[in-house]
């Protein structure tokens, strides 16, 4: 045995600290530091994406509450066109069954007419053909 007390353990946890020094320093510091670089870089673009989100929520919301309000509004002006077309409409059929009760008035006058004027020729053309009736059955001409 040695009367030298072993200084072995010594410089191995010299040498220890010094590569664990240096590779705190030159290595896990710097992988450290891009580590938390990248994570606030994500943290930050989660924390946009989700304001832009939102942002695109809200005006997809707006613009579909717009929409529903211009179909109403559509709708509303589609029935009024309808109904005042019904009354146009309406008021043309009127027109035009007056329109033909009137003509039709006027042809039934124009048939009375005309049937009382053959009713008149038949009352004036009675005699004569009576007369000419009992002559052709009587055989011979009758007086009038």
């Amino acid at each position: 045995m040695s009367i030298f007390p072993d200084y072995s353990l010594l410089y191995i946890m010299a040498c220890f600290w010094v590569a664990y020094w240096i590779v705190n320093r030159f290595l896990l510091r710097p992988v450290t530091a891009v580590v938390e670089a990248r994570r606030k870089r994500v943290d930050d673009a989660e924390a946009q994406w989700s304001s832009k989100h939102e942002e695109y929520l809200s005006a997809t919301q707006r613009l579909e509450a717009e929409l529903e309000q211009a179909a109403r509004e559509a709708a509303k002006r589609r029935e009024a066109l309808r109904a005042e077309a019904e009354a146009e409409r309406q008021k043309r059929l009127e027109a035009a069954r007056a329109e033909a009760h009137a003509r039709l008035q006027a042809a039934l006058a124009e048939l009375e007419k005309d049937a009382e004027q053959a009713r008149e020729a038949l009352r004036r053309e009675a005699g004569k053909l009576a007369a000419l009736m009992a002559g052709r059955v009587l055989g011979r001409e009758v007086a009038s």
